[in-house]
Parts: C-alpha cells; structure tokens; sequence
C-alpha cells in the first residue's frame, strides 16, 4: 500500500513539474478529474472536456476507470455514460504505463478515433458512412456541452497557446494530498448571435418543430443530422428509441 501511494504521489509531482501542460488534473474525494482542451483541427476544438479517473487498489497492476463527465459524440465513446473503449484500459494495460500517459492516450483519442472498435455502434457506423455529419453533430455537442468559460485557466483565450496546442500533456493544479473540493462548472461566454444562413434556419425550423413535439434539442438535432434532415426519418427514428 505505501509503495503504491508513493508511486501515485511520484505521477502527481511529476506533472506539477510540467508548467507548459494543457492538461489540468484535480485530486478530489472520490478520485481525480481531469480536463483538457479539445485537440485542433477536430470537432471538438474550441471544448474543453472533463473526464474521471478512478484508480482501485490494484493500482499500477489494473488499469484506471476512465470516463468522460463531458458529454461527447464519438465512436469509443458512450454517447450515454461516457465510457471509452481503449485497449490501454482493458487487455493492452501495462505497469508501466501512468496517469499521465493515460490521459495523452485518452486526448489523442479524439484526434484519432477507432470506429472498427466502437463504444457507440450507431456513432461509429455514422463515422464510417456519413462523415460529414459525423463531423457536424459532434461539433453541435462540443458547442452544447463543453464550451468552457472564458475565466477557466485552460480557456483558449486565456494565454497564448500558439507553442502548446499540439503539445499534449499533463498539469496537476493540487498538491500531493487528496483533498475534496468542488470542480468548477463550465458556463458558456455570451457571443453575438451570428447571422444564419437560409440552410441553417431551415434546419432550426426542423428542429423547432420536433421540439414541439416533446423531444429535446440536442436530440432533435442529433437524429435529425443522422436522417440527413429527413424530418419524416428523424421522427420515426426518435420514436422507436
């Protein structure tokens, strides 16, 4: 047990040391939570998603639990629990193997999914035979669910970042013991409302009218995107869910 602490606290000291990381781990009660800025020239640039590990006692010798708390539409990713399908968390585990480099492989994930090994059949099967709409229903949610406020410290606009966006790595913001505190809440930055275009305010009508019906946006959106705007398709598809 004293070795395995020993070892935890080592990772911990060793990404304090890195003061150029993009990626901010937390020690909290129950865990750690970590988050990180959506890899660029992705669908998921300009987000910043948070995800929770939990290490068992078996520590280094099993895996971590990982999952993401931020919603996020992508092929080894549940779309409802945010689980992930990564080998290093199941059979490709090794001692070895860290926190950190554990969290690079979960944020390189994003840039390089694997849909032939998929958490989410229906997203991965999106993936393989509908990109664009892959790509424009997972820039939707990066939008809905992990736009960060422009105070947070990993915030794009909050430093310069032209010598860290492709650098992937990690930063502890707390010290060496667990403490509990509350992780902060992500609020999205007011924005001028854009002019649409003519496509787009037909898709929000589209929108509107499953909205009506009961059905909540983001969803109405997502299965809408899925049945190529088929408002008839997105609607039989909604009901048999």
């Amino acid at each position: 047990m004293a070795g395995r602490i020993r070892r935890i606290q080592k990772e911990i000291a060793d990404c304090q040391r890195d003061q150029s990381s993009l990626i901010d781990l937390q020690l909290v009660e129950d865990g750690n939570i970590s988050r990180f800025p959506g890899p660029p020239e992705t669908p998921y640039d300009g987000g910043m998603f948070q995800v929770d590990i939990q290490l068992s006692d078996t520590y280094p010798f099993q895996p971590p639990k990982v999952k993401f708390d931020t919603k996020v539409y992508h092929p080894n990713v549940s779309s409802q629990t945010g689980v992930i399908c990564l080998d290093i968390l199941k059979q490709a585990w090794s001692p070895v193997l860290t926190i950190s480099s554990t969290l690079l492989s979960v944020q390189s994930l994003l840039c390089t999914p694997e849909p032939n090994d998929p958490q989410d059949a229906q997203v991965a099967s999106q993936y393989l035979n509908n990109h664009p709409a892959f790509e424009e229903t997972a820039r939707f949610w990066t939008e809905c669910y992990a736009k960060p406020n422009p105070g947070d410290r990993l915030h794009p606009d909050s430093k310069p970042l032209s010598s860290h966006r492709n650098n992937i790595s990690q930063h502890a913001s707390s010290n060496n013991h667990y403490q509990s505190h509350q992780s902060p809440a992500f609020v999205a930055a007011p924005t001028p409302e854009p002019v649409l275009s003519k496509e787009e305010l037909a898709k929000r009508r589209k929108v509107q009218e499953l909205v009506d019906m009961g059905f909540e946006a983001d969803r109405a959106r997502t299965f809408l995107i899925r049945a190529n705007w088929q408002t008839e398709v997105a609607l039989e598809d909604l009901l048999n869910q």
